[in-house]
């Protein structure tokens, strides 16, 4: 005779977790928008000009915002601070904030970074303690053009 057909249930998932107490957690940052001036492909020395729209929970006072280009290569990763942006008193709600990067020439970036052809763009909001609370990364592409020209 046949054997009943016999399934196996899972035993149920573990309970979640308490909750925790994440007073001592630090602001929760929504970016809801991000603008690149210009928006296409440039030369370096053009500049650069970044805007982000974003929300707080809670007041942010005497942060700001560091602007770095990281590219990795085989033997190292290469950080190039761009700038910063002044200190600046974030309410909670919707704030901004704006940036323009001077540019550079050929002549001020290592060749091992414009040898390589990706690099991360980041933006980091930083407490007044010098402590990263979120980034922005942004992949992007250079290149030298057919007049040697860095974009």
């Amino acid at each position: 005779a046949a054997e009943p057909f016999k399934m196996e249930v899972p035993a149920p998932p573990p309970p979640p977790p308490p909750d925790v107490d994440d007073s001592g957690a630090g602001p929760v940052i929504d970016v809801t928008s991000i603008e690149l001036n210009p928006a296409e492909e440039c030369a370096f020395e053009a500049g650069l000009g970044l805007a982000i729209g974003f929300t707080s929970d809670r007041q942010l006072s005497g942060y700001h915002w560091r602007v770095s280009y990281v590219v990795d290569t085989a033997k190292r990763r290469y950080i190039v601070q761009v700038g910063s942006t002044e200190a600046a008193d974030y309410a909670p709600g919707m704030n901004a904030m704006t940036f323009l990067a001077e540019g550079l020439s050929i002549d001020e970036v290592p060749k091992a970074l414009w040898q390589q052809s990706n690099g991360l763009l980041q933006l980091a909001l930083t407490s007044p303690s010098g402590e990263e609370v979120m980034a922005v990364n942004m992949v992007v592409q250079i290149r030298v053009d057919e007049t040697g020209s860095l974009r």
